[in-house]
């Protein structure tokens, strides 16, 4: 193995950490709140962070930015740190943090499916295999629902993760096109957030956020601000990783954060939402699917 692919290795797995213990502190913070807040709150701290890293790595006023690359960013933003961002939090706040975050963690499908159709790339047998595991675990998932839940209910609340699942999986996409264009991955998280952030406040009214003046309390902005730092940390170690590592290397790595959640959550969570050894489960076979599809 050589040290670049061991750093890439290194970055991706500090950001499926990061992405993993994030919401545990949304999920928490949801108790005295509601997702339009959080979202809003948590966007704004990841903004603010990466702005502060870009600057004092001295990336903020780079003026050289190939307009490839710029693109490439919003994109990213446009699609994940906004879109994504909104249905998966929605999902935490319907299914619960180590439920949304396993089947958000379902994307290589997405990733899969455009490489074959898109690219030209060959569906093996690794990648056939993954899918069905990944499909396995969220099958399993679906099935572990309240007794007061109908089944309408369920498919509607589960709906959410799946939306989150399909921006998810297109951008990584964005993400390796603009840091093949510019290597300034705090720039990139940075304009990838900040679109995010644009899309939220102008145009998240669309999907139900609501962004207005409201009085927080202090436990659940705390808890919001956490997972935006854990958020921002783990966006940036995606980037570090894309630099020293191909992306069908180091994107199935970041997605062990369901395994990283289910542990937590059993200590942090208690009270809070249930979960099962089901839930283990169905997270292991979700890892172990896009695991298995990163061995072409």
């Amino acid at each position: 193995m050589t040290a670049n692919l061991e750093t890439g290795l290194f970055y991706a797995l500090l950001a499926g950490i990061f992405w993993g213990i994030s919401p545990l502190f949304l999920k928490k913070g949801m108790i005295r709140s509601n997702v339009s807040a959080a979202t809003v709150i948590q966007q704004g701290v990841i903004v603010a962070i990466l702005a502060a890293i870009a600057g004092a790595r001295h990336e903020l006023f780079r003026t050289e930015l190939p307009a490839r690359a710029l693109w490439s960013f919003i994109g990213a933003g446009v699609v994940g740190a906004s879109l994504g961002k909104i249905f998966y939090n929605r999902s935490i706040d319907k299914v619960g943090a180590s439920r949304a975050t396993s089947i958000k963690n379902s994307d290589p499908i997405i990733t899969a499916v455009l490489a074959v159709a898109m690219l030209g790339e060959r569906l093996t047998i690794q990648i056939a295999a993954g899918v069905l595991l990944i499909v396995a675990g969220i099958l399993l998932l679906t099935r572990v629902t309240a007794k007061t839940e109908g089944r309408r209910d369920r498919l509607l609340h589960f709906l959410y993760p799946l939306l989150a699942v399909f921006c998810y999986g297109i951008t990584p996409v964005f993400k390796k096109m603009g840091i093949a264009a510019a290597s300034l991955p705090a720039l990139g998280a940075l304009v990838m957030q900040m679109t995010g952030f644009i899309v939220i406040v102008t145009a998240g009214r669309l999907l139900r956020i609501k962004p207005k003046w409201q009085r927080i309390p202090a436990q659940p902005l705390f808890f919001f601000a956490l997972s935006g730092v854990a958020e921002a940390l783990g966006s940036l170690c995606t980037f570090y990783a894309l630099i020293y590592a191909p992306a069908v290397v180091v994107s199935p790595v970041w997605r062990i954060s369901p395994l990283v959640t289910f542990l937590f959550s059993r200590f942090t969570l208690k009270g809070v939402e249930v979960v099962t050894l089901r839930d283990g489960l169905a997270a292991s076979l979700i890892v172990g699917g896009v695991l298995l599809m990163s061995q072409r």
